[in-house]
Formats: structure tokens, sequence, C-alpha cells
């Protein structure tokens, strides 16, 4: 049976870097994890690069194949121009993190994108429920919440992301997820964070394979995390993802041998060198 990894290293990884990574550089590690067999990758964020610099020269990096996060119709006119058919959205039953990511409230973030995300093809359309499983600022959503940002999900695209964005994740609430998913007929995805101990999302990944989830975010080397959301924590590594789904015999189509590549420029990534200082005679 086959499960879909979907990267998300080049760019909710790069962007929680506190430097910034070459233009060049990014589009090889984004060559790197396509030769690998992943066939879904989140390659730019259009967000404004005097935000976000990490993200800067979206247009130049994106490879034509991948997907693009936009969270405004600025950034979605960017991207359209850029050629990009497949599109992230962020919502978020959070309204701290709302504001604090995107600038608006929940109902101005959904009234916005009806704007704009009506143009393009639900099934080309992943919509990211942020801080799902509660937040250090709003506490636990009820199912009642998540419903609503659920339905609301459903307007804009087929694929609902419950994202765990501060790694406080229970199976109980996996499993409520992957119903709500189920009940509004939407495919139902999740990207799980971690606070150095990838063997709690790894828990969460096998609870929503038992509850008939088959799509799941990661990230090359555990790249990530959310620059806007404290104790984010970092992603789960996409080498233990899939090391862990074919040893519950699953498929993903991903060659772990080839990942090592990505892998081994993601560690150079994370670990600049300094330049060498000039030499004096």
């Amino acid at each position: 049976m086959h499960v879909s990894v979907y990267e998300v290293g080049p760019r909710d990884g790069l962007q929680s870097l506190e430097h910034v990574v070459s233009i060049k550089t990014r589009q090889e590690l984004i060559k790197r994890l396509q030769v690998a067999g992943l066939n879904d990758i989140e390659e730019v964020s259009f967000v404004n690069p005097r935000v976000l610099p990490q993200m800067g020269d979206a247009e130049a990096v994106f490879s034509g194949q991948g997907a693009a996060l936009v969270l405004n119709k600025r950034g979605f006119d960017r991207a359209k121009a850029a050629g990009v058919e497949k599109y992230n959205i962020v919502l978020s039953p959070c309204e701290f993190f709302s504001l604090n990511n995107m600038g608006k409230r929940y109902d101005e973030m959904v009234m916005m994108y009806r704007t704009f995300m009506g143009e393009i093809d639900p099934k080309n359309v992943r919509v990211y429920l942020s801080m799902a499983f509660g937040s250090p600022e709003s506490g636990v959503f009820s199912e009642k919440n998540l419903q609503v940002c659920v339905r609301d999900a459903k307007m804009f695209g087929e694929t609902v992301v419950f994202a765990d964005t501060v790694g406080a994740g229970m199976p109980n609430e996996v499993e409520m997820m992957a119903q709500l998913a189920h009940d509004n007929n939407m495919r139902g995805a999740f990207h799980f964070h971690h606070r150095g101990n990838e063997s709690r999302p790894l828990m969460l990944v096998r609870t929503a394979l038992l509850a008939g989830i088959r799509e799941f975010d990661s990230s090359v080397g555990g790249l990530g995390g959310c620059p806007f959301a404290k104790g984010s924590g970092a992603n789960l590594s996409t080498g233990t993802l899939v090391r862990h789904l074919h040893a519950w015999g699953f498929k993903t189509g991903v060659d772990t041998g080839l990942l090592r590549a990505a892998e081994d420029l993601t560690f150079t990534i994370k670990n600049p060198q300094p330049p060498l200082a000039e030499a004096h005679c």
C-alpha cells in the first residue's frame, strides 16, 4: 500500500534558519529531493522578503514542478505569474497565530482566500490548519471548532492538513481529525513537529495510518519549525518517516540511498562554514 510523503524542507525547513541560503543551493536541494523520488515538494513561499528574507527570490528558486505557499493576493499573483499550479494556503483556529503569522483574523483569512482561490482547481490546493492540536495562547480546540475549519477548508482544496505546530498532539486527537476529513469527503494529511524526540510524531503517524490516513509531511534532515510559533520544535525528518514506513510494509516511492545526497546538502545548509580569513603577507 502506498503512502505519500510530502516534502516541506525547501520551504518550511529553510524559513526557520537564521541565515539566508543561496538561490543555487536551494535549487540544488530541490533537485536532489526530486531525484530521490519525492514527487510532492513545497518548494517556495511567496511572502514579503523583507518579513522573511529566507524565502526571498521565490521566482528564481521555483522549479516549475512543486507547490508554493501563498498567504495573500500579492503572493498569489506572484506565484501564478511564476507558473505555479499547486498551492498551499493556511488557516488556523488560533486567532493569536493567525494575527501573528498572517496579520488577519480567521474570518478575514477565509474571506480573503475567497477573492482569488476560486480560480484554482481544488485538487491542486492543500489547506493547512495550523495549531490544529492547540496552542499555548488559545489552549486545545474542540471538535466543533475544527469542524468549522474543515468545512471552510473544503471551499478551497481537496486536502486538509492538520498541523501539530507545537508538538502537542495526542492519538485520540489524530483519530478525531482523520474522521473529520473523512466525514467531509476530504483527503486528510498530517504535519507533525517534535521537540527533540521523533518517537512521538512516529507514534502519531502510526495512529493516523490505522485511521486510514495516507499522506504525511516531513522535512529533509528534520529542518524546520515555525518562526511565528513559540516552541514549535522541529519537523519530522523525511529519512526517519520513510524508513519507518518501509519497515511497516508501506511503499513511498522514495529511494533512501538517493535521499542521502539531499541529507548531506541539508547538513551543510544547517552548518554553514565561515568564510576563510584573507591571508596577509
